[in-house]
């Protein structure tokens, strides 16, 4: 089995739930090319990768972002016994060639012959102190994988009708630089990537961004290449960093919110803002990023969402994907709050439950 599988039905023959948002006849033509992406088989589309967690040596707790998250969410995710290792696909490295499809030459070699411009990305001045072989194999090369998994997952998401990448979404990363955390600006890539593979087939794309951080890197990237069939809806803390008036322009449903933001007013937001975005815009896909940063408690998001809207929250994107029959793929994004990983887990378990993802598509 390649990283592509059929869409499955359950025990009377009815097609898995999502089964009604896929794609097949473009996963066919498209699922060659995406082998390059995948170093491993899969049964669900499921993008994770062991190399996701960063770490230097420990200099990494010097910025409150959690860098090992990811591999804390597959281990609940199988502690729970909501899917085995076995069933995620491991994505291998996006290549120089691939990064340069968005990245400037100039950027790319920034990143790529010293330390000092990850160590800003990062926020963390003390790596700029390690050899920079160090840097590039610490953190460099797991997010190009990162990258890799994005573009994966969305390959998959027009087989399945649904995908999820277990890191991903970095947002703040755009065709020239990087900022917070975001190295690449994996979800251009992974469209632009995802549009020439289906000649264009796939060519309207909805980004919906809830990382509780304005998502300004994919849409300066937006409006370098001037993509009219990116629709952004970005709901953010307009209190909050980065604060860019130029991005803003290419944010179609802008949704700001205050610090203090709590369940009821976001939700109704996120309401309002979906309804909103389905009537001025039909996708081709659906692009989630779904930051857990809204939490209450984290330290830079400053709103007041429980766990509970979150779970609410991540329903809605994909109810709202399923009632228009397009498919979805998600990345995980930004969260800072110790129990970020708990959430992410419980989040993910409730939309898999909810919509009989993984119960359906196993039965193969």
């Amino acid at each position: 089995m390649g990283i592509f599988a059929s869409v499955s039905a359950d025990a009377q023959g009815r097609p898995a739930p999502f089964g009604r948002c896929s794609r097949r006849e473009l996963a066919d033509r498209i699922r060659t090319n995406y082998d390059v992406l995948c170093s491993a088989s899969t049964k669900l589309p499921i993008a994770y990768a062991d190399a996701y967690n960063i770490g230097f040596l420990g200099l990494e707790r010097f910025h409150p972002f959690d860098s090992t998250k990811f591999g804390k969410v597959v281990n609940n995710l199988v502690s729970s016994r909501i899917l085995s290792r076995a069933q995620l696909v491991e994505p291998s490295e996006a290549t120089q060639a691939m990064l340069r499809d968005v990245h400037t030459e100039d950027y790319l070699l920034s990143i790529n012959s010293s330390s000092y411009k990850l160590a800003e990305i990062a926020e963390i001045a003390a790596i700029s102190l390690l050899p920079n072989s160090v840097v590039q194999h610490r953190l460099n090369r797991p997010m190009r994988i990162h990258v890799a998994g994005t573009m994966l997952a969305l390959g998959m998401a027009l087989e399945w009708g649904w995908a999820i990448n277990l890191g991903g979404g970095m947002h703040h990363a755009s065709f020239d630089n990087g900022g917070g955390w975001c190295v690449y600006d994996d979800w251009t890539l992974g469209l632009r990537q995802l549009r020439r593979e289906t000649d264009n087939v796939i060519q309207k794309a909805m980004l919906i961004d809830l990382d509780v951080h304005q998502g300004n890197g994919h849409a300066r990237s937006k409006q370098q290449f001037d993509d009219k069939d990116l629709y952004i809806l970005d709901l953010y803390n307009a209190d909050l960093w980065p604060w860019d008036a130029a991005a803003k322009a290419a944010i179609n449903c802008n949704l700001p919110m205050k610090s203090g933001t709590g369940d009821e007013e976001y939700l109704s937001l996120l309401t309002k803002g979906l309804d909103t975005a389905f009537k001025e815009f039909t996708p081709d896909i659906i692009l989630y990023n779904a930051g857990t940063d809204i939490l209450i408690g984290d330290p830079l998001g400053r709103c007041r969402v429980s766990p509970e809207a979150v779970a609410k929250r991540d329903e809605m994107v994909f109810q709202a994907a399923y009632n228009a029959g397009v498919p979805i793929c998600m990345a995980l994004s930004g969260g800072y709050a110790k129990d970020s990983a708990g959430v992410i887990s419980s989040c993910i378990k409730h939309v898999i439950q909810k919509f009989g993802l993984i119960q359906a598509s196993s039965k193969m």
